[in-house]
């Protein structure tokens, strides 16, 4: 009996099994290796502070080398004093605002008025305000007068801008034989043989200008003759005039100054307002020229390295060389020649967003200057070296600087001071970091995709092994298959022929309880008929009235025990029979139809009501075991049906399926056994009623229903008047 019912409790802890296992949310298998796999990030967070470590000792590399790089220009210039003072009478105080620094132009300018071929220097220009009253009374306002001052030297000539702020410009009058009664810029200079020559330019009007030679006494004003040497251009602007002028080299010694004279009143042109490059207008100090050294300038050319700049500065701070650019073009141009691979090609863009890039374009305010300061350069002019760091003003690139005193018998005579930006170590870290970021994603697809492998390949077989746990045994509770033992080494392998071994011995079990119905039914066949024959031949003796009372309810309970005996034996060869049916097609609304009448001969007192959507409906199967079906619905209806009502078998189609519906009036399931009434020995009947039914009845229909690969399901009624009872059959 292979196919006999299974026990209750082994089809409940399946059922519930399934059941947790399909409603509780899980995380699959490759999902938590990939999530372990995330651990692989600590590795280019590692890195990456690795990395940043890594920038602290390359600054202080850096520093070490640009330090020794100083020390090394400062030895080449050391006790060649005539390279940072070129004449004993140029002042060296700290204080002294007089000399004029010549900033190194790189062409000739055009003598327009306009301040454009000066737009490298105008930020460096340096501003004079004050002045000093020489005639009259009239009160000054500051505001009314100041200018700006440049001045450069190109090859064999000295070009000067002066950027006059007059809120009242008064131009000579044509008819005047004095140069000083209008706005006017008087030159003192000392020629190369050491003498004091002054030299004023005045104009009528706007537009070119030349210079004339003053006698060599400070208030005479009457022109000696005209200096064509010196020419210049006056432009007006909107807050006074622009003078720009060439003077030659030649005419130049080291020492000048320039005074620019204010007329506030044409009628009153004897008072005039005087502001001076010397300080005070009658103070007979020139300032010094300071231009840078070519002799310094050669020393540099042959030390300085490519995106470093190196400054040479005298006692003074004043500028004497400088040699360089902080701009590695080089380096910039090679990156560019570089062809980017493909990964590099897709990350870069990503890269440069979240990493800073090093800048080549900045603005250093330091940039053209022609004096430094700084706590750097104020100690190496104090005889210490010195390091310092500092930002652009832009923010967009870090400078170290590198300062070391110059020395001659003891004395420092200057300081070299060298420059270089963060640029490579930011760009070193920065590929540092590509490339550990390149490797670590490399690394970490590979290790995903072979987590993913293994995990899909680990899942496969816990995904096998489920599937076989699953379909060894039926819904119902039936061992129908078998687990195949696993021959890996591991713990799923393990697990396999745990399961394997655990599914052998269930359903050796289960065999067992399968047959012990049919062995229990053989065996008592034999002690059944010796008590029926001994009760017979007892009822032949002539027993006392009470005696046969006995005998009596003997025969009665052997009568039930032949019933249950024959029910019991009914499922099994149903289930038996089942198998070595042959299917047939046949017309199950004709069928159902001629059932239907012969149960109204049957039950001649119940009423039935039999519809259907089709009056032909063709079906593959077992036609007497339909009707055996049909039959227990109906016996089961009738025993629960309330007197006087119908049953109703109602008949409909769908394109695949079958339905019958068996409806009867009457008491309404239990919520508690709705799952349970089609299992074996299940009945709510009571009573007498229950004397004969063991509850094999529905347990017969779900057996034909399966076989037919259908269904049986049992409801109350919507209006709770009864139950129905559906079965669906696949066409």
């Amino acid at each position: 009996m292979p196919n006999s019912p299974p026990l209750k409790q082994s089809m409940v802890w399946v059922t519930a099994g399934k059941m947790s296992s399909s409603s509780t949310p899980y995380l699959k298998l490759r999902g938590k290796l990939l999530l372990v796999s995330l651990a692989l990030l600590v590795i280019p967070w590692a890195g990456y502070e690795y990395v940043q470590e890594m920038e602290t000792f390359l600054k202080q590399s850096k520093q070490i080398t640009l330090a020794d790089r100083a020390q090394t220009v400062a030895m080449v210039m050391h006790s060649r004093r005539k390279l940072f003072e070129p004449t004993a009478d140029i002042s060296y105080s700290l204080d002294d605002q007089r000399n004029i620094y010549a900033r190194k132009l790189k062409q000739a300018i055009q003598l327009d008025g306009y301040s454009e071929d000066w737009s490298d220097h105008l930020e460096h220009a340096r501003n004079y305000a004050g002045t000093a009253l020489i005639q009259g009374n009239t009160p000054y306002d500051e505001a009314s007068l100041s200018f700006q001052h440049l001045f450069g030297k190109y090859r064999r000539y000295f070009y000067t801008l002066l950027i006059v702020k007059d809120d009242k410009l008064v131009y000579r009058n044509p008819n005047s034989l004095r140069l000083d009664q209008s706005d006017h810029l008087l030159i003192t200079l000392q020629d190369p043989r050491g003498n004091t020559r002054r030299y004023i330019l005045s104009t009528q009007a706007p537009g070119w200008v030349n210079a004339h030679l003053l006698p060599d006494d400070p208030n005479d004003f009457r022109p000696i003759r005209p200096e064509v040497r010196i020419k210049g251009e006056w432009q007006e602007t909107a807050e006074g005039y622009n003078l720009e002028l060439r003077i030659p080299q030649s005419m130049l010694g080291n020492k000048i100054s320039f005074t620019i004279a204010d007329i506030e009143d044409a009628n009153n042109r004897d008072t005039r307002y005087l502001l001076s490059t010397s300080g005070s207008p009658s103070s007979k100090e020139l300032g010094s020229i300071l231009t840078p050294s070519p002799d310094i300038e050669n020393i540099l050319q042959g030390l300085n390295r490519g995106n470093s700049r190196i400054w040479v500065i005298n006692r003074n701070r004043h500028v004497l060389a400088l040699a360089g650019s902080l701009t590695n073009t080089s380096t910039n141009k090679q990156n560019q020649d570089e062809a980017p691979g493909f990964i590099s090609s897709i990350l870069d863009p990503v890269y440069r967003l979240l990493l800073k890039q090093p800048k080549q374009q900045f603005n250093d305010k330091l940039d053209g200057v022609s004096r430094l300061n700084g706590d750097d350069v104020i100690s190496a002019l104090k005889g210490q070296p010195a390091i310092n760091w500092r930002r652009t003003i832009d923010e967009q690139a870090v400078i170290l600087s590198a300062s070391h005193p110059v020395w001659d018998d003891g004395e420092v005579i200057g300081a070299v001071v060298v420059e270089q930006t963060n640029n490579d170590i930011q760009s070193l870290q920065n590929n540092a970091i590509k490339n550990l970021l390149n490797l670590t994603l490399f690394v970490f697809l590979a290790a995903t995709l072979f987590l993913i492998i293994f995990a899909t390949r680990l899942s496969n077989r816990i995904r096998q092994l489920h599937q076989q746990t699953e379909s060894a045994i039926s819904p119902d509770g039936r061992v129908q298959g078998e687990i195949i033992a696993s021959n890996s080494n591991d713990e799923l392998g393990d697990l396999s022929r745990s399961f394997a071994d655990m599914m052998s011995r269930l359903h050796e079990y289960t065999r067992y309880l399968e047959t012990m119905a049919s062995k229990l039914s053989h065996e008592l066949r034999t002690p059944l008929a010796v008590v029926k024959s001994s009760l017979d031949n007892l009822e032949l003796e002539d027993l006392p009235d009470s005696a046969k009372t006995y005998t009596h309810r003997a025969s009665e309970g052997l009568n039930r025990l032949s019933n249950i005996l024959t029910s019991i034996n009914e499922a099994t060869r149903l289930e038996q029979a089942l198998q070595s049916s042959e299917r047939e097609e046949f017309n199950i609304a004709a069928l159902i139809a001629g059932c239907v009448e012969g149960y109204k001969l049957a039950y001649p007192t119940q009423e039935f009501i039999f519809t259907t959507d089709r009056d032909k409906t063709l079906l593959s199967g077992y036609p007497d075991r339909i009707a055996q079906l049909l039959d227990k619905l109906i016996s089961n209806a009738k025993d629960f049906s309330a007197e006087g009502k119908a049953i109703e078998i109602e008949l409909t189609h769908t394109d695949s399926n079958i339905n019958i519906d068996v409806k009867n009036t009457g008491p309404t399931l239990p919520d508690t056994m709705q799952g349970q009434l089609f299992d074996s020995m299940v009945s709510l009947r009571e009573g007498a009623k229950s004397n004969n039914h063991l509850g094999l009845g529905l347990f017969i229909v779900r057996l034909i229903s399966e076989f037919h690969h259908g269904t049986a399901t049992m409801k109350n009624l919507a209006d709770n008047s009864g139950v129905v009872v559906s079965i669906n059959l696949p066409r």
